[in-house]
């Protein structure tokens, strides 16, 4: 049996950027499927969320209504669905579908890697072709964060980046210093807030080998950026947080612990989601998705 489930029965986010074709496993699609639940695709501003390795649909979907929860919770002045004029869920085939071998997916993790880079640029082609949007941020996750730097440095002239979040990160520090290849996209930022822990098992054991046996330029056993505080040789406007006992796992909200809460409210609270949101003048006309999610959203096996 595979260990695929589907996503929570409140998962209605208004946008979906689709990098899949299957909703676990799969190849990466080369161009995004943008899937929309009531809300249009006017909008100047997006906050582009990216999960990480080893995630399938539901999984991902479960994290991102997680993140959404717990944002409503911290945040009285946020009403729901008001966060779907800003959000977009970013969903890419980081993981495997080998049912009960799924127990030892980290042995995809240097061919993810490789999809990881891939889909950066993917997305970043589908973004720089939206006709409204002038302004994008991005919140990232494990290798998912990956995908959020390569995105960002394979982006034209626009739309201009604004915040970038990243959380747990998967990405080799030696990478994000000045000189290295994601230099840029650290500079383009208009800040970037790191979230990191030294408890992270997955980033202190299994990152650097399988960094390393992802091939030519990952680095010999590298250490990840969402392990400690960055060294001030990271490039751009950094700022980073401890989110002292977390676990990999631990930071979007939906495993409901201590850890995650906060660092959902550091991410919240980061990207000032309120105050976007009244400042846009978008609360009130906030998408009224109280119809089903298209069923591609919930328990199809395949996506075509």
């Amino acid at each position: 049996m595979a260990r695929y489930f589907d996503p929570p029965v409140d998962y209605r986010p208004g946008v979906i950027f689709q990098l899949r074709h299957r909703l676990e496993g799969g190849a990466l699609r080369q161009t995004v499927l943008e899937l929309r639940n009531g809300a249009g695709d006017g909008r100047r501003e997006a906050v582009v969320l990216v999960h990480g390795f080893n995630n399938h649909y539901g999984e991902a979907a479960a994290a991102f209504q997680g993140f959404r929860n717990q944002q409503y919770r911290r945040d009285p002045s946020l009403l729901p669905p008001s966060l779907e004029t800003m959000l977009a869920d970013a969903h890419w085939p980081g993981d495997a579908a080998w049912g009960k071998a799924d127990l030892v997916d980290f042995l995809v993790y240097p061919f993810a890697v490789g999809t990881a880079k891939k889909a950066g640029p993917v997305l970043a082609n589908f973004l720089g072709r939206l006709p409204n949007l002038e302004i994008v941020h991005f919140i990232g996750h494990s290798l998912g964060c990956r995908v959020v730097l390569e995105a960002i440095r394979a982006l034209a002239a626009r739309p201009r980046v604004g915040k970038v979040c990243l959380m747990a990160a998967a990405v080799p520090v030696f990478q994000v210093e000045w000189g290295g290849r994601l230099e840029s996209a650290m500079v383009r930022a208009q800040q970037v807030l790191v979230l990191y822990s030294g408890r992270d098992i997955v980033l202190t054991g299994a990152f650097p080998p399988g960094q390393f046996a992802a091939g030519r330029g990952e680095g010999m056993f590298p250490l990840a950026l969402g392990h400690e505080r960055p060294p001030p040789t990271v490039a751009g406007m950094v700022d980073a947080i401890e989110i002292s006992g977390a676990d990999h796992g631990d930071y979007w909200g939906h495993s409901n612990t201590e850890p995650s809460w906060r660092a959902t409210a550091r991410a919240g609270s980061f990207m000032a989601f309120g105050q976007r949101v009244r400042a846009i003048g978008l609360r009130s006309a906030a998408p009224k998705a109280t119809g089903p999610a298209p069923r591609e959203y919930a328990s199809a096996r395949s996506m075509g």
